[in-house]
């Protein structure tokens, strides 16, 4: 029984409307009646799922109301049902747009085809609008990620096969712009051309993700930094594609230039010096750095600085080129390094180094060398270690931790705290245990009246030089202390049990690490991020209630990426059985492959597929809704999701609907003709024996009465064999033959068997078929003396060996009402009939012997 449906019933007829109304709740369909358009419009909302309504009605007629519909709902069903009916009308309310149109009849059956025209348009609606709804999900949820998923070409100018996410927003282009070629990756970077090709090309030797950040210049010409993680797609060992992801990092990366500056150098020509070109190639090398060093300026220039540096070393300087390259305030910069000797040596220094450019081209590096043997401490190789540690790092808890240790090592300051912002509030988050131990219980949270709080707030280092004025909470020994914000994230927190303990040059290292502690928790975030939306995929992917997958039509063949736990519970694969296997192998039944490969040949070129498919599930044949929606689409394959909406039980019901509609018009038909002809004989014959008195007459309309009830038991029995007594089970066919045979006057006829069979069947309706069979021979089948039934492979078959059917007639034999010898015409229907109730196919052909053969496929059970 339907049920969840609201209708608005539009009718002038009161009586009609009310009969009407009473008739669709029956069908368990909820009714807002409505007198007239005007009435229709003011209850029209929302919850109304379908519009039934009259053609002729005062002021307003059927087809002006579905115009004002229209302009509400464009999309709601709308059904006119009409008692007016013509072929211009129905032609009219077809041009209109109705959703369907039927003819008010006298007679109840009417109600249950609206029913059904309701049920359908409305299932149909819903399907529709739950489609919508899932594509725009999975649109949304790309559309939002914070950066650039893409898939390109492994060739060095990137060139883009699929985009989407934040294209716009990052480079200034459309994402059209990158997939039509008009542009490609390579075409914005700016100077990282080579390196970033390197570092791609020695991730995918070892078939292994990547990692890198790097410049590119957006649509206006501004610069942007863009870290990308990234790895090699590989089918059947070979490499085809990339995929990645790509985000802006500029905002990080300037404000770690802003931070991360050293003293400019001073006058350096009495220090060891040396330059190099813009590829790292030493070009000069003067006395003092030979003399430190021991080699001779011709041993030295021309070579790679890797020569004297370590990889490590390398790395450090490229970053502070970098960094030199993006800053628009200073052009040098220092950092430890060690040397190589020419005697084996290494040489702990200080690089002090310098661009060399020629206007806004990079030429390469002049660097001053100083002994750093003379320091107390090492605290900027400290510091450069940390930031490494920091940056691979990410979890949010794990950069507190390694920043509070980083800290105490650099400034020589055991009392160290790094508090992260949860809710609006500062909460500890990492503390060294000499500030366990010193600090006496500290508030939980200090987000408000208290340095820490406001260093947060306005984003800006704080030193307090001496806290015992301050009496905001108990600080046990601790006499001054500084507070570095980490940006939105939180602050650090280094106290002293000393007064003014904090020189220049302890505050711009604690700024520095600050700024990598920031830098590392952005990009912690970003990974977090990046995470729960992968993950809040995924799980949208595994919930969708219809059985979903991605594919990739490889091959023209849709090879399964994955599938949901719908699948798995519709079709009865598990999605280990499926994944990397061709999908129609599995639910494509034989008779649809040819058009299954014409659907991936489309797919495969990028479009879209909605449309009525059958397919095998756990549970047989079933009929789908079919949903296609590609995407990653390249010249050899396309990645794409197949979603599959059941709608088996509402084909069920229009082929129902059709069975039932195709015995209405032969009732019709009959009544209209077949009994039209002793009806009228019995009135004639009946106003003669009025006139006449003559027996004859009566003995003719007597003749004509039993025609007509032998045509109305005919009818009445053709449509009960429509529909089956119970469940099919196993049936012999030899048995239920022999009892048909006993049940029916065969005259002379012998009946043989060429084997037997078991057949899914509902026994009463079998025996019926076959008496009709029977019957069909005595009564037609001239000449005959032999019926033989016989198994099929799948099926049986039923023949005699008479004067057969002429081709001609083979077809219309099994229609109702066709007869050669003055029968009803119902009995080869009434075959017809119970055949279609099974599920059988049936068809008319010749014997050896030249009889008459009926084959019936699909019967044979398992």
């Amino acid at each position: 029984m339907t049920s969840g449906i609201r209708v608005l019933h539009v009718d002038d007829d009161d009586a009609f409307r009310d009969l009407t109304q009473r008739y669709l709740e029956r069908e368990g369909i909820d009714v807002v009646a409505a007198e007239g358009a005007t009435a229709a419009l003011d209850r029209l909302d929302e919850s109304v799922d379908c519009v039934v309504s009259d053609y002729d009605m005062p002021k307003t007629n059927g087809l002006e109301l579905l115009e004002s519909v229209r302009e509400r709902d464009p999309d709601l069903p709308y059904i006119l049902f009409t008692g007016k009916g013509s072929e211009e009308i129905a032609s009219d309310a077809i041009s209109a747009g109705v959703t369907d149109y039927l003819q008010k009849e006298a007679s109840a059956e009417q109600f249950t085809v609206l029913s059904n025209r309701i049920e359908h348009a409305v299932a149909e609606r819903r399907t529709e609008v739950a489609l919508e709804e899932s594509e725009r999900m999975l649109s949304t949820l790309v559309s939002n990620l914070p950066g650039i998923v893409y898939r390109c070409r492994n060739e060095p100018e990137w060139p883009m096969e699929y985009m989407s996410g934040n294209v716009a927003e990052l480079t200034g282009y459309d994402p059209e712009s990158f997939l039509e070629r008009d542009l490609k990756w390579a075409d914005i970077l700016r100077d990282d051309e080579e390196r970033l090709w390197n570092t791609v090309q020695a991730a995918l030797d070892d078939r292994e993700p990547f990692e890198t950040t790097y410049r590119i210049a957006d649509a206006d010409g501004e610069t942007r930094w863009m870290w990308e993680q990234g790895r090699g797609v590989f089918e059947d060992g070979e490499l085809v594609a990339l995929e990645g992801f790509i985000t802006d990092v500029t905002e990080r990366k300037r404000h770690e230039r802003e931070l991360a500056k050293y003293e400019r150098l001073v006058d350096a020509m009495g220090d060891p010096v040396y330059t190099t070109d813009a590829d790292g190639y030493v070009t000069t090398f003067n006395e003092r750095a030979t003399a430190l060093t021991g080699y001779d300026p011709d041993d030295i220039v021309g070579e790679h600085v890797e020569m004297l540096l370590t990889p490590e070393d390398i790395e450090r300087g490229r970053a502070v080129v970098r960094e030199l390259l993006a800053s628009e305030e200073s052009d040098t910069a220092t950092y430890d390094i060690t040397i190589r000797a020419a005697d084996g040596e290494h040489l702990e220094l200080e690089n002090h180094v310098a661009l060399l450019t020629d206007g806004d081209e990079f030429r390469g590096t002049v660097g001053v060398l100083r002994s750093s043997e003379d320091r107390t401490d090492n605290r900027l190789r400290r510091l450069h270690e940390s930031a490494r540690e920091l940056m691979s790092e990410g979890d949010c808890d794990r950069i507190a931790s390694l920043t509070t240790d980083a800290a105490k090592e650099i400034l020589g300051q055991p009392i160290t705290t790094v508090r992260l912002e949860d809710d609006g509030a500062l909460l500890v988050a990492s503390t060294t245990a000499e500030a366990k131990r010193l600090l006496p219980e500290r508030p939980r949270d200090v987000s408000r009246g208290t340095p820490a709080g406001a260093a947060f707030r306005e984003g800006e280092p704080r030193v307090e030089s001496d806290l015992s004025e301050r009496d905001d909470f108990d600080r046990g020994n601790v006499r001054s202390a500084a507070y570095f914000p980490l940006g939105d994230h939180g602050v650090l927190i280094i106290g002293a049990t000393q007064s003014d303990a904090f020189d220049a040059h302890d505050i711009q290292l604690a700024t520095i690490l600050a700024a990598n502690a920031e830098a590392a928790l952005d990009r912690a975030a970003k990974e977090e991020a990046l995470r729960r939306e992968r993950d809040d995929l995924q799980a949208l992917f595994e919930n969708i209630p219809d059985p979903t997958v991605e594919t990739v039509i490889r091959g023209g063949e849709a090879v399964v990426e994955r599938a949901n736990p719908a699948f798995e519970d519709v079709f009865g694969y598990d999605e280990a059985a499926v994944t990397g296997e061709n999908l129609d192998a599995f639910i494509v039944p034989p008779e649809s492959r040819d058009e299954a490969i014409q659907y991936n040949e489309r797919i495969r070129e990028g479009e879209g597929f909605h449309g009525e498919v059958r397919r095998l599930t756990d549970d047989g044949l079933r009929d789908f809704i079919l949903h296609v929606v590609p995407h990653d689409v390249s010249g050899e394959s396309t990645r794409g999701y197949a979603i599959y909406t059941d709608i088996t039980e509402q084909k069920q019901r229009e082929r129902e609907l059709a069975r039932q509609n195709e015995r209405l018009d032969q009732f019709a038909s009959v009544v209209s003709h077949d009994l039209r002809n002793p009806l009228s004989v019995a009135r004639g014959r009946l106003d003669l024996a009025r006139m006449t008195g003559e027996e004859e007459h009566f003995e003719a309309l007597e003749r004509a009465h039993d025609r007509m009830e032998e045509l109305i038991e005919g009818l009445l029995a053709l449509a009960r064999q429509g529909e089956l007594t119970g469940d099919p089970i196993a049936v012999e066919l030899g048995s239920a033959a022999e009892t048909a045979w006993e049940t029916t006057d065969t005259d002379d006829l012998t009946l043989e068997f060429d084997g037997t069979a078991t057949l899914e069947a509902d026994p009463e309706r079998l025996r019926q078929l076959l008496e009709n069979l029977f019957r069909n021979a005595v009564e037609h089948g001239e000449d005959a003396s032999t019926l033989t039934v016989g198994p099929l492979p799948d099926g049986f078959y039923v023949e005699d060996d008479g004067v057969g059917i002429p081709d001609g007639e083979r077809e219309a034999v099994l229609e109702s009402g066709y007869s050669t010898a003055g029968g009803t015409g119902f009995g080869l229907a009434i075959v017809d009939t119970i055949a279609e109730a099974h599920g059988w196919e049936v068809s008319v052909t010749e014997s050896d012997s030249g009889g008459a053969r009926f084959e019936f496929r699909g019967a044979v059970g398992e």
